[in-house]
């Protein structure tokens, strides 16, 4: 039972986050919430100043932290870490106290680990607020519609380069009342700008703050055309896919439509 007992704990700390920072206290396990406790203590000697970045060894005090962490089978589980706060011995510097960082475990001052915080965001970028809160709760994740939502916005957007080929067209931010326009770069079919309105202004400032546009596909609006030739004069100018063929239906059923009159005409005329 004694080996029994020390291989299963061995499994417990083998699964606690940041294993190399902390050392396992103990695991007490709850039947009734199907809760699991973890405490652990810090086993860093010394600290960085998020501030300055000297390391620094002399401790303040002690404080815990309790952190949400990924659910074990049916089992939430909730980390009690215990962690502390240090001088800072440059004299130089603003911050005086500061707590030790918790790098690869958690972000200052939240209330997740960060491998739980990776999965709920991975969630509602998926499914949104509402689906995600669904998954979130079969998958034994406990967690409201604006926080899916807050870790979402949270996303950082990756680094944009200046397209060759620039798709335009607008948007409603609220039908028949506000609209907007999208800049999408066709090469990659991805959008990489929302601006706020239709205005040939507007498109042709993005375009001198980003220039190397060779081409653009846009739709037949007048202020579309007048902002490219303001903003990338350089740029060709062509008609995007939608309204090509927009335009051969239109052309279609004009002489289809004719055609259909010419003999019903004809018709008419032989009785």
């Amino acid at each position: 039972m004694k080996n029994l007992a020390r291989i299963g704990y061995k499994v417990v700390d083998q699964l606690l986050p940041g294993k190399a920072l902390f050392q396992l206290e103990s695991c007490s396990f709850d039947e009734v919430t199907h809760q699991i406790t973890l405490i652990a203590t810090s086993t860093k000697t010394v600290a960085q100043c998020p501030l300055c970045q000297k390391l620094n060894h002399r401790i303040h005090s002690r404080y815990e932290r309790k952190l949400t962490d990924l659910p074990w089978a049916n089992y939430s589980v909730t980390l009690q870490l215990r962690v502390r706060k240090f001088f800072c011995i440059n004299a130089l510097c603003k911050r005086r106290i500061f707590t030790e960082r918790l790098g690869g475990v958690s972000a200052p001052w939240a209330r997740k680990t960060l491998r739980l915080t990776e999965k709920l965001t991975a969630i509602g970028l998926a499914l949104g607020g509402n689906a995600g809160v669904h998954l979130s709760q079969n998958l034994g994740f406990v967690v409201s519609r604006n926080t899916l939502l807050q870790m979402v916005r949270r996303i950082p957007l990756p680094s944009v380069s200046t397209p060759v080929t620039l798709g335009v067209d607008d948007f409603a931010f609220r039908k028949h009342h506000t609209y907007g326009t999208i800049l999408v770069d066709l090469e990659q079919s991805r959008p990489i700008a929302l601006l706020k309105d239709r205005e040939s202004e507007t498109l042709s400032a993005w375009l001198q703050a980003h220039p190397g546009v060779k081409m653009v596909s846009r739709d037949r609006s007048k202020a579309y055309e007048k902002g490219i030739r303001q903003g990338a004069p350089q740029a060709i100018q062509v008609a995007d896919r939608f309204h090509l063929l927009q335009n051969l239906f239109q052309t279609l059923e004009q002489v289809f439509g004719t055609h259909a009159l010419a003999r019903k005409s004809c018709g008419k005329t032989s009785l």
